[in-house]
């Protein structure tokens, strides 16, 4: 046991050795890493950490298999998972967010295993995953706990609590996403939306995962909680690229040049960049210039 561990490590390994079941042991043995003090002497009890975590996955595995589930799955990019009551149009959201064909049904707990889709908005692209609802035998609460971030899907605001409750360790970001607004008029949308306010409710949108009501407004939400920027390389002489490169907020040119190629920063003679962080077009940018959402840049070679 490490001498300088905090008091809120040894608090999580009274809560881990506590855990009645595996999803939480491998939540409340996450937190102790987390927790656990980064220097010379601790390495061996973070490597026996580490070795325990992989352990209690692997046996987590093994129980969601003999459920009858798929295998577990693989975390690519940011990932944003739905999660709601059963016949909450989680499914069907899925499939006007992504390129998903979910199964859809009136059934409770139709949905029994997760299903993956992709979200591609203006060039940057997310991973999304339909979770089997709350309360069902199926619902997987690792894969919702460690998610970037959750879509809270709710057919009316009743809903939110009782969802809320199985969210408690949840560390992503969090947007809840009010569906069925096609069974509604105007009126009542209206009516909605001030109750949302009234409430001061954050991060909601109104949505129809039938008609697509408010879906592009949802992506956008998506994309902003992603933290990142798209910058546009472009040669020359030439147009700017189609695609843009995804890189963090805060990312600088020296970041785009070595994205590009490692060690071609050192090369570059000269920069020139148009967009929101420019003050003018084809302004000149030092390597150490900070870039903004949808900048174009152009590099200059000796």
């Amino acid at each position: 046991m490490p001498v300088n561990a905090g008091y809120e490590f040894f608090e999580v390994e009274k809560s881990y050795l506590e855990a009645e079941n595996v999803e939480d042991k491998i939540y409340w043995l996450e937190e102790m890493i987390r927790k656990a003090p980064k220097h010379k002497s601790s390495e061996n009890l973070l490597a026996g950490l580490r070795s325990r975590l992989k352990k209690l996955k692997e046996q987590s595995e093994k129980i969601r298999k003999g459920k009858g589930g798929k295998k577990g799955i693989r975390k690519e990019g940011y990932q944003v998972v739905l999660v709601g009551k059963t016949n909450s149009g989680k499914s069907a959201l899925l499939g006007k967010l992504t390129n998903a064909k979910s199964s859809v049904s009136e059934h409770m707990f139709s949905t029994r295993y997760s299903e993956i889709g992709t979200m591609d908005y203006e060039g940057v692209r997310a991973q999304i995953i339909d979770t089997p609802a709350i309360k069902s035998e199926y619902y997987d609460v690792g894969l919702v706990n460690n998610a970037d971030c959750l879509l809270v899907v709710v057919a009316g605001l009743a809903e939110l609590d009782e969802v809320g409750e199985w969210l408690s360790r949840a560390r992503g970001e969090r947007i809840i996403v009010i569906n069925k607004l096609d069974l509604l008029d105007n009126n009542e949308k209206r009516k909605l939306g001030e109750r949302c306010k009234s409430k001061r409710l954050k991060n909601f949108v109104l949505v129809s995962s039938i008609n697509g009501e408010g879906i592009e407004k949802l992506k956008e939400m998506i994309f902003h909680k992603m933290k990142v920027i798209r910058v546009y390389t472009k040669e020359p002489g030439k147009k700017a690229a189609k695609d843009p490169m995804v890189l963090k907020e805060g990312s600088r040119v020296r970041d785009v040049a070595e994205k590009i190629l490692k060690g071609f920063s050192a090369r570059i003679k000269e920069t020139r960049l148009t967009g929101p962080s420019a003050k003018f077009a084809n302004q000149k940018a030092g390597l150490n210039h900070v870039l903004k959402d949808k900048d174009v840049i152009e590099f200059h070679m000796d």
